[in-house]
């Protein structure tokens, strides 16, 4: 059987229009606007991608990466990043194109991710899907002291979404931070692996810390109910952000 040669994608997308990035029936999704375009591309009519996460609607992505392998025949450089982009709506943007070995894999390869969440203090008609509004001060200090208690390897239960078919709830959280700006708030958080929805339920938790209704070291009580129903609401997708994916074959801060 044919070994196909292997390419990885960069990408960014505004996740607004989209029912996120995996394929779905009957629904708008990243996946399938990109597959389209690479088959009009490379004039291949059964090409499938696969990609470094799975992200829910209206989630963004300022740093995405996927992986096709592509007919022997085709030549594949630069020039296919100005033919996709040509193609694809304004939503979605190629950063490059990146050939890799064979074995390499969008998903599995991928050694660190990271996410960023938005808050803004004020209504701002530019952001209105980028960003989550929240009126009331928080108190970024407590939000920090709780995020203490995230980082480590430890049973994520307690932030997972129900029905998920995680093999493993087991995730080592590296960084969990929250930095105030001019006008809000932002959530950085980094770990070789997250479980779905679990970026939305800590920021949820962290929010009601935030605002006084639970001290810091209930973030550890939370931890250790690995319950759902013990963590807060998650808060909404519009926020949120894949900012980081590190593969050991990309060189670090490589565009």
């Amino acid at each position: 059987m044919e070994i196909l040669p292997r390419f990885f994608l960069q990408l960014a997308f505004d996740g607004t229009p989209y029912r996120g990035w995996q394929r779905q029936p009957a629904a708008p999704t990243v996946q399938e606007e990109v597959e389209k375009a690479l088959r009009i591309a490379l004039h291949v009519p059964d090409l499938f991608v696969v990609g470094c996460g799975r992200t829910d609607t209206g989630v963004h992505a300022t740093d995405y990466y996927l992986h096709f392998d592509a007919p022997t025949d085709r030549t594949i450089d630069e020039r296919l990043v100005y033919s996709l982009n040509s193609m694809l709506p304004d939503s979605i943007a190629i950063k490059r194109v990146i050939p890799v070995a064979d074995d390499a894999h969008a998903r599995f390869s991928a050694t660190e991710r990271g996410y960023t969440y938005l808050i803004l203090r004020r209504k701002d008609a530019f952001m209105a899907d980028r960003a989550h509004v929240l009126h009331p001060p928080l108190d970024v200090a407590a939000m920090n002291q709780a995020c203490a208690y995230l980082i480590g390897r430890q049973d994520f239960s307690s932030f997972c979404k129900a029905g998920s078919d995680s093999k493993t709830m087991l995730c080592d959280v590296r960084l969990a931070q929250w930095t105030e700006e001019p006008n809000g708030y932002r959530f950085r958080i980094r770990a070789d692996r997250f479980l779905r929805n679990m970026v939305r339920a800590i920021v949820g938790t962290c929010i009601r810390i935030g605002k006084g209704q639970a001290p810091p070291d209930s973030m550890r009580e939370v931890i250790e109910a690995r319950d759902r129903g013990a963590a807060g609401k998650s808060a909404s997708a519009r926020g949120l952000y894949l900012e980081h994916v590190v593969y050991p074959f990309i060189p670090s801060g490589s565009v």
